[in-house]
């Protein structure tokens, strides 16, 4: 008889949801090279936008999660007045906003989603980075070790 590591079944496991924010303060920090924008005062809507069950996989290298539902028609008309926050057993990660491809700004600091989508069912997350700005790779906790070992233990990671 072989013994080994038993894959835990989704839903057995740590849960990972994508909550939209009811309320938030987004503060600017030009300390930093460049100037990096924070998210504070943090108050989770009641239901997560994508949950757990949702999230058939996520694919690492490109930071995106693959989903059993059509996200696009829910997010398409986000804007970056709508934040998100991306959670392991409800307790958050890391902050992000919606940011569409006609603005013209950078958030750097914060991690971002375009609602205009090239698959309704994929929800690829940005980080605005500069080439070999060690400050802001350290701010970017997109495969933070909670998600990831979350996504290992109920076999979701590609």
């Amino acid at each position: 008889m072989f013994t080994g590591c038993k894959k835990e079944e989704q839903g057995s496991g740590p849960r990972i949801d994508i909550y939209l924010l009811k309320s938030f303060t987004t503060m600017v920090d030009k300390s930093t090279m460049p100037a990096t924008i924070s998210i504070t005062d943090v108050v989770l809507d009641d239901i997560p936008l994508v949950s757990d069950q949702d999230i058939k996989v996520y694919v690492k290298a490109t930071t995106t999660f693959v989903l059993s539902k059509d996200i696009q028609t829910v997010i398409q008309h986000y804007s970056s007045d709508k934040a998100f926050a991306i959670t392991v057993d409800n307790q958050p990660v890391y902050y992000g906003v919606f940011h569409p491809l006609y603005l013209s700004s950078i958030t750097f600091g914060l991690a971002t989603i375009s609602p205009l989508l090239l698959n309704n069912n994929e929800l690829r997350i940005d980080f605005p980075t500069i080439e070999g700005n060690s400050f802001l790779q350290q701010l970017d906790n997109r495969n933070d070790s909670r998600i990831i070992n979350a996504l290992k233990t109920t076999n979701r990671l590609r």
